[in-house]
């Protein structure tokens, strides 16, 4: 990475954590560079990929109703087949990886920058990074929290997280871990402020500061 720029890598599984940690690091003062946030402003409507998708799948893939993305129907067709799964990859992790480095370049200098992204190894993202912290937590609460929140099915949410990379994987290739198993948010805001200071000095240690 530059030397006027220091870049936390927050990853994990999906359901692991990582939005409410990033959430907390960005109301301490830190940039958030989200590629999941990145990911769906690339299918907004009358965008480009939005626009490959339709072609690929056919205006079924869209809600009638404002011609947005009917990501339910999307993720169906894309865990349920691996060609699918690769036209999305091609199409969309290029883009994703672009509009990830203009956003850290345009960063200020000194600033904690994170890069918030669950497919980080994957994609090969951790070489934009100088210091990784893994969240995680174990399968059965991956699948609750999934299901939960992107409401689908046990089959596709255990689909999703097989799909990934496994944690313990995850966990060796990175510098620091944490399970997201607080028994408040508030805990964990304050687990997460503690770990925000050291980032802090290993920022200013990197900047030579």
């Amino acid at each position: 990475m530059s030397k006027d720029k220091w870049v936390l890598g927050l990853t994990g599984g999906i359901g692991t954590g990582k939005s409410a940690v990033s959430a907390q690091l960005a109301r301490l003062g830190a940039v958030i560079v989200d590629a999941d946030v990145i990911a769906r402003e690339l299918v907004a409507p009358k965008s480009f990929g939005l626009e490959q998708i339709v072609a690929h799948f056919g205006k079924e893939i869209l809600h009638g109703e404002d011609g947005s993305l009917d990501r339910e129907l999307l993720r169906k067709k894309v865990f349920s087949d691996n060609r699918a799964k690769e036209f999305l990859d091609n199409l969309l992790h290029p883009l994703i990886r672009a509009e990830i480095l203009r956003q850290i370049d345009n960063a200020p200098k000194d600033s904690v920058v994170v890069l918030v992204a669950p497919l980080l190894f994957e994609n090969k993202l951790e070489k934009y990074t100088d210091y990784i912290l893994c969240m995680y937590v174990s399968r059965e609460v991956q699948i609750e929290r999934t299901m939960y929140r992107d409401k689908c099915s046990y089959e596709i949410a255990s689909k999703i997280i097989s799909s990934q990379l496994d944690t313990s994987k995850k966990i060796a290739a990175s510098d620091e871990v944490l399970e997201s198993n607080f028994p408040t948010l508030e805990a964990l805001n304050d687990y997460v402020s503690e770990l925000y200071k050291k980032f802090v000095a290993l920022k200013d240690k990197h900047l030579g500061k």
